[in-house]
C-alpha cells in the first residue's frame, strides 16, 4: 500500500478590485511594489515575495468591500513609512492584538483595505503577571 502524500499550501496571492489600473500602479508603485505583468484584464504587483493581483471593475462599492492579509517583517518602520503617506486606516493605526501578532490598516487609492501583520517574538508586548 502506498502512503498518500499530504498535500501543503505554500502561499497565496490576493486578487483585488481596482477602478483603474493606472492609478493602482501609482499608489502601489508609492508602497514599493512593481509591476510584474498588466494587460487589458488584469495587474499583478509584486514587493519582496508578495504578490497582489487586481482585475477591473467600474463598481466602487466592490473595492470598498474587499481586503486582505499581509504578513510582515520590521512592521513598525513600514507602520512610520505607510503613517507618512497618509494612508493608514482611521482604525487601523498599529497595535498588538490579543491573537499576539502586531497589526495596522491601509486603504489604498480605491477602498481595498490591507492588514498588516506580523508575528514572533519580537512582535509581541510580554504578558503581564496576574
Amino acid at each position: 500500500m502506498t502512503e498518500a502524500i499530504a498535500a501543503r499550501m505554500t502561499g497565496a496571492i490576493p486578487t483585488l478590485a481596482s477602478l483603474s489600473f493606472a492609478e493602482t500602479s501609482g499608489f502601489y508603485s508609492r508602497l514599493g511594489f512593481s509591476v510584474l505583468h498588466g494587460d487589458l484584464s488584469f495587474l499583478l504587483l509584486r514587493r519582496d515575495e508578495v504578490r497582489l493581483s487586481f482585475w477591473l471593475t467600474g463598481n466602487r462599492r466592490v473595492p470598498q468591500s474587499t481586503s486582505c492579509w499581509i504578513e510582515v517583517t520590521g512592521i513598525d518602520p513600514l507602520y512610520r513609512r505607510f503613517e507618512a503617506l497618509g494612508i493608514v486606516h482611521r482604525k487601523g493605526h498599529l497595535e498588538t492584538k490579543p491573537w499576539g501578532t502586531r497589526e495596522f490598516s491601509i486603504v489604498d487609492c480605491h477602498g481595498n483595505l490591507l492588514r498588516f501583520s506580523e508575528t514572533g517574538t519580537d512582535a509581541v508586548e510580554p504578558a503581564e503577571d496576574g
